[in-house]
C-alpha cells in the first residue's frame, strides 16, 4: 500500500504546508492531487523546509518519497524514473525553465521552489561579478601596510609556516570580495580590524559598514572591533585619527537593510546601501534569501568581506552560503596569479604559499550554461592556528578530530583522564545521565545568589547545556524544565562530587526569577533581537524585570511586557548557541544515534568553549556524529565554478 500525501500528512510525514502547496500546483495544473508534478512539488517544498535549495532528482528517482524514521507497515509514493519525471515535470506549465517566473522551477535535473531559484541565481551572479582584482591598488602601500601590522617574528628568518593573518588581509585588500574563514581564537576579527585599516590607507574616505545575522552576534563584533582598535593603535603604527575612522557599532543585516514589520525590506538594487566596504561576521549563520537581498542591496563598486568559520553548522533556514561558497570542505589552492600577487605585497613567499595552499587552480566547469570564471578560491583565506587552543589543548585537539571525522580518537580524548578540559558522560541505557543536572544547577545557582542583576548577567555568560534536539527527553524544552526545577527546590552551592537527583519539586509555569531568556525574534522598536540572552529579575518591589546587556556593556532594563517572543535558556539547541563565547559547555547528545547529530553540530558545540567541555553521549552516538555530514541540496557551488 501506497500512503497518499494527505496521509502523509495527518502520520506527520509531511509538513502541511508542502501538504497544501503540492494541492495548490495540481489544481493550478489541473493534474492529479497525488500524481506525479504534485508529489515533485510537496518534495521540494518538505526539502526546502528542512534547508535544501533546491532536489536532485536523480537523488530521489525510483526511490521512496517521504520514509517513516522508523519501519511502517505502508510506504510511500515510489519516485519515478529520472526520464519520466523530468518528461512529467516538462510538460506542466506551472514548472519553468531558468530564469521563468514560475511556482516550480526545473534547472537541469534539479527542481527549485521558483523564488529559491532566483535567489541562488542572483546571489550567484552578484558574487561572480566582484570575482576580479581589484583595479585601483596601491600594491607598494599595501606592502608597506602589511609590515607594520603583521611583523615577522625575529626569529623566522623568512622560513616556517606564513602567516595566515597576513596573508587573509593581502586577500580582502586585493579583491572586492573576500571571505575570512577559521575556527574560533585563530583571529577573524583582529584581522578584519587591521584590513579596515589598510582599506582607509588606500581610501581614506571610504565609508564601512558592520553587519552580523544576530544582536548577539552584532554585540560581540562591535566589541571585537573596538578592542582591535585599541591594539593596532597602540602597536601598529596607525595614525590616531585614522584608527577613528575604523566604525565600531555593528547592527544586524535585517536592521541595515531596513527590514519592516510589513515583511518588505528597504533596502534594494533600487535604493542600496551608503557603503563602499560592508563586514559581515558570522557568515555560516546567513541563509540563502537574506544573502541574496544582501548582495542586491549592496552597490556594484562596494567591496565584502565575510568573515566565518565554515565547518560550522549551516544556517536555520535553508542554504549553506558560506560552506558552498569556500568549496563545502574542498582544500584552497591558489591560482598562480594568486599567488603572484600575494607575494608582489609580501604577504608570504610564493614558494611557500605554493606548497601550502597549493598552486593549481580548480578548473572552471565547462559543461552547458555554468560560469566560465575561474573558482572563488581566489577570495578565500583559511585562518589555521587557533590562538586560543594551544598545542596541549584538550578542547583543540576534540576540535580537529571532529573535523576530520575521526570518532575513534574524538573517543579516545573525552575518556582521557589526562585531558582535563574534556570529559564524557556515558549515559544509563534510555535516560539521561544524572550527572547533566547536577552539572547546570551548580554552575546556574550562583546566577540565582548573585547581589545584582548585572553581576547574574555575567556570571550566567560563563556556561551552557546544549543539545541536539528540541524536544523529547535529551531535548532542551525537557532540560530546561528539569534544571529550573531543580534550581527552584534543591540549589547545590557547589559541583557535586557525586551523582545525585535531589528532591522532587515543581517550578509554576511561566516566568521566574533568576530565569534566563533568548529572544527569538527581532524587535526593533524594543532594541532586542533574535539571539539576545537575558534574565528575569525580581526588583526591590518583586516585580519581575528583563535586564539586558547593551550594545555597549550598559544594562538594559525593561518589562517583561516588553519583551518580544523567547524562551528559556538554561539549556539552547547547538544552532541558538552559534556565536556565543562561553567557559563552560555541557553537550547532551541522545545515547543513540541520532539523525541531528552530525559532525558540524558536534564542533559547532565544541568550540563555543574555552575552558571545559563535556559530552553526554555514547560510543555508537558519538562515532556516528563524527561521521555523518550535513548535507544540503544547493547548486550556488556549481555556479559559483566549484565541482
Amino acid at each position: 500500500m501506497r500512503l497518499s500525501l494527505h496521509t502523509l500528512m495527518e502520520a506527520g510525514r509531511l509538513p502541511p504546508l508542502a501538504h497544501y502547496f503540492a494541492a495548490f500546483v495540481a489544481r493550478g495544473c489541473g493534474l492529479a492531487s497525488d500524481g506525479i508534478v504534485a508529489l515533485s512539488a510537496a518534495l521540494v517544498s518538505a526539502r526546502n523546509l528542512d534547508g535544501d535549495v533546491c532536489v536532485d532528482l536523480a537523488e530521489h528517482a525510483q526511490r521512496e518519497l517521504f520514509p517513516a524514521d522508523v519501519a511502517a507497515d505502508a510506504q510511500g509514493p515510489l519516485a519515478p524514473a529520472l526520464a519520466d519525471w523530468l518528461a512529467a515535470l516538462a510538460a506542466c506549465p506551472w514548472v519553468g525553465d531558468p530564469g521563468a517566473q514560475a511556482p516550480l522551477i526545473l534547472d537541469g535535473e534539479r527542481l527549485y521552489l521558483g523564488k529559491y531559484w532566483h535567489f541562488e541565481a542572483s546571489a550567484a551572479a552578484a558574487l561572480r561579478a566582484r570575482s576580479a582584482p581589484v583595479a585601483d591598488l596601491d600594491p607598494e602601500r599595501l606592502a608597506q601596510g602589511l609590515e607594520r601590522l603583521f611583523p615577522a617574528p625575529a626569529d623566522a628568518a623568512g622560513a616556517g609556516e606564513p602567516d595566515w593573518q597576513r596573508v587573509a588581509a593581502a586577500v580582502a585588500v586585493t579583491r572586492r570580495f573576500a571571505v575570512i574563514s577559521g575556527g574560533p581564537g585563530t583571529g577573524k576579527t583582529t584581522t578584519v580590524v587591521k584590513v579596515l585599516a589598510l582599506l582607509l590607507e588606500q581610501a581614506p574616505d571610504l565609508r564601512i559598514g558592520l553587519a552580523a545575522p544576530t544582536g548577539k552576534a552584532a554585540a560581540r563584533l562591535t566589541e571585537s572591533i573596538a578592542g582591535g582598535k585599541q591594539r593596532i593603535g597602540a602597536t601598529g603604527g596607525i595614525a590616531p585619527d585614522q584608527v577613528a575612522r575604523i566604525p565600531e557599532q555593528a547592527q544586524t543585516i535585517h536592521r541595515l537593510l531596513g527590514y519592516g514589520a510589513d515583511g518588505l525590506f528597504r533596502r534594494d538594487a533600487d535604493n542600496p546601501l551608503p557603503v563602499d566596504c560592508l563586514v559581515v561576521d558570522e557568515a555560516s549563520m546567513i541563509d540563502l534569501p537574506l544573502m541574496a537581498r544582501l548582495l542586491a542591496a549592496l552597490p556594484a563598486s562596494a567591496r565584502l568581506v565575510l568573515l566565518g568559520d565554515r565547518d560550522q553548522l549551516a544556517s536555520v533556514e535553508a542554504g549553506n552560503v558560506l560552506g558552498d561558497i569556500t568549496g563545502r570542505g574542498q582544500p584552497i589552492r591558489y591560482a598562480p596569479e594568486q599567488l603572484e600577487l600575494l607575494a608582489q605585497v609580501g604577504a608570504a613567499p610564493a614558494p611557500l604559499l605554493a606548497a601550502a595552499a597549493g598552486s593549481e587552480a580548480a578548473d572552471p566547469v565547462a559543461d552547458g550554461d555554468r560560469p566560465q570564471e575561474p573558482a572563488p578560491a581566489a577570495a578565500v583565506a583559511l585562518l589555521r592556528r587557533s590562538w586560543r587552543f594551544g598545542a596541549d589543548s584538550g578542547i583543540g585537539a576534540l576540535a580537529r578530530a571532529v573535523n576530520a571525522g575521526d570518532g575513534e580518537t574524538a573517543l579516545r580524548l573525552l575518556d582521557d583522564d589526562g585531558q582535563p578540559d574534556i570529559a564524557r558522560l556515558v549515559p544509563p541505557a534510555d535516560s539521561l545521565h544524572p550527572v547533566c543536572i547536577d552539572w547546570a544547577a551548580a554552575r546556574f545557582a550562583p546566577v540565582l545568589n548573585a547581589p545584582d542583576p548585572e553581576t547574574a548577567l555575567d556570571l550566567l555568560d560563563r556556561a551552557r547545556v546544549l543539545a541536539a534536539l528540541q524536544r523529547g527527553p535529551y531535548g532542551v524544552e525537557t532540560l530546561n524544565a528539569r534544571i529550573a526545577q531543580r534550581l527552584h527546590t534543591q540549589p547545590p552551592a557547589v559541583p557535586p562530587a557525586s551523582p545525585s537527583l535531589g528532591q522532587a519539586g515543581a517550578v509554576g509555569d511561566g516566568l521566574h526569577h533568576g530565569m534566563p531568556v533568548m529572544v527569538t525574534a527581532n524587535d526593533y522598536e524594543v532594541g532586542l533581537y533574535n539571539g539576545d540572552v537575558g534574565l528575569l529579575w525580581r526588583d526591590a518591589a518583586g516585580r519581575l524585570r528583563a535586564h539586558f546587556r547593551g550594545p555597549d556593556g550598559s544594562l538594559r532594563t525593561l518589562s517583561v511586557r516588553q519583551l518580544p517572543p523567547h524562551v528559556c535558556a538554561y539549556a539552547l539547541t547547538v544552532h541558538k548557541s552559534q556565536g556565543s563565547e562561553l567557559d563552560e559547555v555541557l553537550l547532551v547528545l541522545p545515547p543513540e544515534p541520532h539523525p541531528l547529530a552530525s559532525r558540524e553540530l558536534l564542533y559547532t558545540a565544541v568550540t563555543r568553549a574555552r575552558r571545559q567541555v563535556t559530552v553526554h553521549a555514547g560510543e555508537a552516538a558519538l562515532r556516528q556524529a563524527c561521521a555523518a555530514r550535513v548535507q544540503r541540496s544547493s547548486g550556488l557551488a556549481e555556479r559559483l565554478g566549484w565541482r
